[in-house]
């Protein structure tokens, strides 16, 4: 149909352009390549019309049917597609920006490679849009749900996101720069490769999101939950990183030359090449698997084992971790606990491929019966030649001795208040309560005075879950009591009186310091304790500032401590039941 003829009508106003559509125009309308501006086209019918490469702006398109209709390359910037209807309308590499979409209908509309810039959504849902590959930048997206839409490669610039639900959302390859994310839902969200360069993620929950080889530099992600995040080859270079939460995130290979850590966000702290990696990153486990068992020589060479892996890799130090039983075998963890200079990336990947290698040596020798005898006669030598000595040192081992203890104190509430008659029975059942709690977890140097319980554990997570579990079956028992809870270096002494081992140290004294400065029922935890603890995901700790009830050390009593009350998450919980 003739495009002057087409124009001409359009010319003639809402009512006649409809009619002559109704009544007269037959086949395709074609005004591919018009140039239109500062026109009325409210309540026009352009359903399926073909306005491809179009240049079209400041024109009101209020009410207007574009159902179906092709407007591919086309440039609508500054209209008024208010109340519209763009109903599976072809809007490929459409450029809407700075356009009024109020109530607009775009439902199942085609946006591929589209541009959406400076456009107000609020009041839309775009979840259903095709949303991978386009511009939104500066456009206010407050309050969408889009979760576990694609975003990929979309331009967000300046976008306004607050309180969008984004979790699970594809930003793989997005510009987010300046973006407005506050009160967003992030959990789970994948930024891979993305730029966010200077966002404002503070106190954001970002747990198992996934920040692969992404662009975080200068961000603030000061108390930020980074739990189980992803952050490998990102680069976090000039990052506010106050008191973020870290248990299970992956550093592998990240950047930072440098960032703050402190509250401000101004004291900067600079880092050579993969030392903050070195610093902050998991421990490297070494896993080894091991058909049917390990047999006498496999345990037996096992401190070889790490002393070459170890003597092949300078500087670095490593332990046995755990041996437990798997499906068809056995299963050996070694933990690196200092990495010396090396990348750890590369490290554990040298360490792994070594280990597998030394252990089919080890497997080997199952099946050579010479050399096999050889070594256990000469495991024996060594047994009867240094047992007996270690068994004359035993008695004296703990005398004198300094460790690294997680200390543990516990009163019960209202002893004081208890009848003659009901004292002798409900102290034994509270003993009786206590003993194979204690078991469980290992406890160690036990000191239970009338209604009160001091015990000893070598590492944070055990004492935190013992004290859960204390507290949980005495609450249960209908006892009221308070715990607290230290780690720091313990002197083990000969006590004179009771003729036993005793403790002294300044971790006793603040363990003790913290039990009676806790509420009934809680359980009162230091810094150290949290830090060494917070890893583990079985613990969820609430800041509490307390007055010390007695002086220690170069605080006053009376002054206030920075201490956290604990609650054990449902992943302990779970295990405790």
């Amino acid at each position: 149909m003739d495009k002057e003829r087409i124009l001409k009508e359009l010319n003639k106003g809402a009512s006649s352009w409809n009619n002559w559509r109704k009544n007269q125009a037959t086949g395709e309308i074609n005004l591919d390549g018009v140039v239109l501006s500062g026109m009325n086209f409210a309540e026009y019918d352009f359903s399926k019309i073909s306005l491809r490469n179009a240049r079209i702006n400041q024109c009101s398109f209020k009410y207007a049917d574009f159902i179906l209709a092709n407007l591919q390359y086309s440039e609508l910037r500054d209209n008024d597609f208010s109340h519209a209807k763009l109903i599976a309308a072809n809007l490929t590499s459409c450029d809407l920006s700075n356009s009024n979409l109020f109530m607009a209908n775009m439902l199942t509309a085609n946006t591929r490679n589209a541009r959406l810039e400076n456009i107000d959504f609020r009041g839309h849902d775009i979840s259903g849009l095709m949303l991978r590959d386009i511009s939104l930048a500066g456009s206010n997206l407050e309050g969408q749900q889009l979760a576990r839409v694609d975003l990929t490669n979309s331009n967000l610039q300046g976008v306004n996101l607050q309180g969008a639900d984004l979790t699970g959302t594809l930003f793989t390859g997005a510009n987010l720069t300046s973006a407005d994310l506050r009160g967003a839902s992030l959990a789970g969200a994948v930024f891979k490769s993305s730029n966010l360069s200077g966002v404002d993620l503070n106190k954001m929950d970002l747990s198992k999101a996934d920040f692969t080889a992404a662009n975080l530099t200068y961000c603030d992600l000061r108390y930020a939950n980074l739990s189980k995040t992803k952050m490998a080859g990102a680069n976090i270079t000039g990052a506010k990183l106050c008191k973020i939460v870290t248990a299970g995130w992956s550093i592998a290979n990240i950047e930072c030359t440098h960032a703050y850590w402190d509250k401000g966000g101004q004291e900067k702290t600079v880092y050579r090449n993969h030392e903050f990696e070195r610093i902050f990153a998991e421990a490297i486990t070494i896993e080894l698997r091991y058909p049917y068992r390990l047999v006498d020589h496999e345990l037996a060479t096992l401190p070889i084992f790490i002393e070459h892996l170890a003597a092949v890799h300078w500087g670095t130090i490593l332990r046995l971790k755990s041996i437990s039983d798997v499906a068809g075998g056995a299963l050996v963890k070694f933990v690196v606990e200092e990495v010396g200079s090396h990348n750890p990336t590369e490290l554990k990947n040298q360490l792994q491929a070594e280990a597998e290698r030394i252990q089919l040596a080890q497997l080997m020798l199952r099946t050579n019966t010479q050399l096999h005898l050889q070594l256990k006669e000469k495991v024996a030598a060594i047994r009867e030649e240094f047992w007996p000595r270690l068994l004359e040192l035993a008695a004296d081992h703990e005398k004198d001795q300094v460790r690294n203890l997680t200390i543990l104190f516990m009163d019960l509430k209202g002893f004081s208040k208890w009848r003659d008659d009901e004292l002798s029975e409900k102290l034994s059942l509270f003993r009786g309560l206590i003993k194979p709690i204690l078991k469980k977890w290992a406890a160690g140097h036990p000191n239970m005075e009338g209604d009160s319980l001091r015990v000893t554990f070598t590492n944070a997570t055990a004492g935190l879950s013992c004290a859960c579990m204390i507290r949980n079956v005495l609450r249960a028992a209908g006892f009221e009591l308070r715990i607290g809870v230290e780690l720091g270096e313990v002197a083990v002494i000969h006590n004179e009186v009771t003729d036993i081992p005793d403790l002294e140290g300044v971790a006793v004294s603040m363990a003790a310091r913290m039990e009676a400065a806790a509420e009934p029922g809680e359980v009162l935890v230091s810094h150290k304790v949290r830090h060494y603890a917070e890893r583990s995901d079985l613990f969820k700790f609430t800041p509490r500032r307390v007055p010390l009830k007695k002086s220690i050390g170069a605080i006053e009593q009376g002054e206030h401590i920075e201490c956290f009350a604990v609650e054990a998450t449902k992943n302990l919980q779970d295990s405790l039941v």
